[in-house]
């Protein structure tokens, strides 16, 4: 493994979350249903800054009292750090090695555009930090941003959830793709 700052990208860098500044621009985030819809907020509805410091502050804690997830905001690598979104590794099983990948972003211009990278660092973290083997990652089937990206990663369709999401009216498919270390390391040219 080389010796470079696995927390930083070409554009984004993880970093911690600080629960009070980031749960202001997070709560503008959630009057956008797309991306309440995403965060998995049920029923979905906007967040005051103050839901969502007290959800990040509860994020944190089980973190550290489990030690089976591990929680980062996403920022821009140049300037101010702009935040950008968050990444998870969450429901990690240490003894099978597995662990499920949680990205998103405040929009779907930040994610179309960082979603790749995200990935391949979260991936990076997963693999070459944690010693995790299996990484998986929910999509639903009208996602038209992540689905060809997990693809392209070289994530495999692993499950199909059937007419388990309720959107627009309609009942759609939540698809779990999964990637094992040795795919994504040959996928990457690593040993």
């Amino acid at each position: 493994m080389d010796s470079t700052n696995i927390f930083v990208g070409e554009q984004l860098r993880l970093s911690e979350i600080n629960p009070k500044e980031d749960a202001e621009k997070e709560s503008l985030w959630t009057h956008a249903i797309e991306y309440a819809r995403m965060r998995k907020e049920n029923p979905v509805r906007p967040m005051s800054a103050m839901e969502v410091r007290k959800d990040l502050e509860g994020k944190l804690k089980e973190s550290d009292e489990s030690g089976h997830s591990f929680h980062f905001a996403i920022r821009s690598k140049d300037g101010d750090g702009e935040l950008l979104g968050f990444l998870n590794v969450v429901n990690i099983e240490w003894s099978n090695g597995q662990g499920v990948l949680q990205i998103l972003f405040g929009t779907e211009e930040l994610s179309k555009e960082h979603l790749p990278e995200s990935i391949q660092m979260a991936l990076r973290y997963a693999f070459d930090e944690l010693n995790l083997y299996h990484i998986c990652m929910e999509a639903p089937a009208y996602d038209t941003v992540t689905i060809p990206i997990l693809e392209k990663t070289g994530f495999s369709r692993e499950a199909c959830l059937r007419e388990i999401i309720f959107h627009n009216g309609k009942y759609h498919d939540r698809i779990i793709f999964g990637i094992l270390a040795e795919e994504w390391r040959q996928k990457k040219g690593l040993p």
